[in-house]
């Protein structure tokens, strides 16, 4: 009976020690889990950050990226977007070939739809307006910039910090 009575007692400590040791393997796949959850969200978060850049990175005219910076800017109130357009659209036009005109606005509303802040242009532009622009052009840049925002009635704050990072930017 005393046999049994062992016998029993190492099944079932066999038994416990199974289940523990079962628990504490789930317990790492778990978290082997969620390092790589964290890991794949680090990653996608990366390359959406790459993919929201790549139509910026792609524009080498200064007058290409004082519209695309202008679309941003005026994304901030998107029910006056028409009224903006039309603001660039008419302060741009000795600056751009009128042919051309349609076109550089479809790419910079196209180049402007993945920004998420107004400030992410100007320093992508920032040494491409510095080299090409001088002084009289920059402060029209700004000048514009102050109009688009204007657009439509009151400026937002996120335009209001735009526009002071751009002067900033393009003045000091």
């Amino acid at each position: 009976m005393a046999f049994l009575g062992i016998l029993v007692m190492a099944i079932s400590g066999a038994a416990v020690w199974y289940w523990r040791v079962k628990m504490m393997r789930e317990a790492g796949s778990e978290i082997i889990d969620s390092v790589e959850r964290m890991r794949g969200a680090y990653k996608r978060g990366k390359l959406r950050k790459q993919a929201e850049a790549a139509p910026l990175a792609s524009i080498a005219d200064p007058a290409i990226a004082a519209v695309a910076f202008f679309f941003c800017l005026a994304k901030e109130k998107p029910i006056h977007l028409d009224a903006a357009k039309d603001v660039v659209r008419n302060r741009m036009k000795g600056i751009i070939r009128p042919g051309d005109m349609e076109e550089v606005l479809v790419f910079g509303e196209w180049a402007s739809k993945n920004v998420t802040s107004p400030e992410d242009p100007i320093r992508r532009f920032r040494d491409l307006w510095l080299k090409a622009l001088d002084v009289q052009e920059r402060q029209q840049l700004i000048g514009i910039a102050e109009d688009v925002a204007a657009a439509g009635g009151e400026r937002t704050k996120e335009q209001e910090y735009a526009l002071q990072t751009l002067r900033r930017t393009l003045m000091n």
